[in-house]
């Protein structure tokens, strides 16, 4: 809710600068991009804490976090997490299990000619 907030506040800054802009009679073009960049250089300054808010809640968001997650999510995770345990090797048990068990390598060049000449 606090980036519908702030990009709220952002963009009656901006109208409010573009629509001063025009009754000045800046111009179309001048307006907007004296609007933009004055409603950056606000937002910026002024509104850094709801910037930082909205940017907390968005990162919340990216990372899966939830407030509160209801009864119907939490046991459908569970129900995921009993459903894979011990089924798929984590990638550090599969470094040990491929360490362990090395295959014979072919056999190389130098071998093949070796018994050629045996023979």
């Amino acid at each position: 809710m606090q980036i519908l907030k702030y990009g709220a506040v952002r963009l009656a800054i901006f109208f409010a600068v573009f629509a001063l802009c025009v009754v000045l009679r800046t111009g179309w073009l001048w307006a907007a991009v004296v609007a933009t960049i004055v409603s950056f250089a606000v937002s910026y300054l002024v509104l850094n804490p709801m910037r930082m808010r909205a940017n907390r809640e968005l990162q919340n968001a990216w990372e899966g976090r939830r407030g509160a997650a209801g009864k119907t999510e939490s046991e459908d995770a569970d129900v995921e997490d009993s459903y894979t345990q011990g089924r798929f090797m984590d990638p550090a048990e599969m470094h040990e299990f491929t360490q362990g068990s090395e295959p014979e390598s072919a056999p190389s060049r130098d071998d093949s000619e070796q018994r050629r000449q045996g023979e």
